[in-house]
């Protein structure tokens, strides 16, 4: 498992660098990728939350739109 590559941080810095016109420190790219995975990870136990008590019987998409918002304001710096 050493040396293994978790996601591929060319593209990561490629994409920040596409959107920001910025230049991406040395570890940045890391930081922004666990930042982007924590959301996801609250995105999906809100949206999970909300189906249940939709009384869905799995998440949809529907379930996922009615937490974004809030789950982005969570994640305004």
């Amino acid at each position: 498992m050493a040396g293994r590559k978790l996601y591929p941080r060319a593209t990561v810095k490629k994409i920040v660098k596409a959107h920001s016109n910025c230049n991406v420190s040395k570890n940045a790219d890391v930081m922004i990728f666990l930042d982007y995975m924590l959301f996801m990870q609250t995105l999906m136990k809100e949206a999970a939350i909300e189906a249940k008590q939709g009384g869905e019987r799995g998440v949809t998409a529907r379930s996922v739109k009615k937490v974004t918002a809030d789950s982005l304001a969570k994640f305004r710096g």
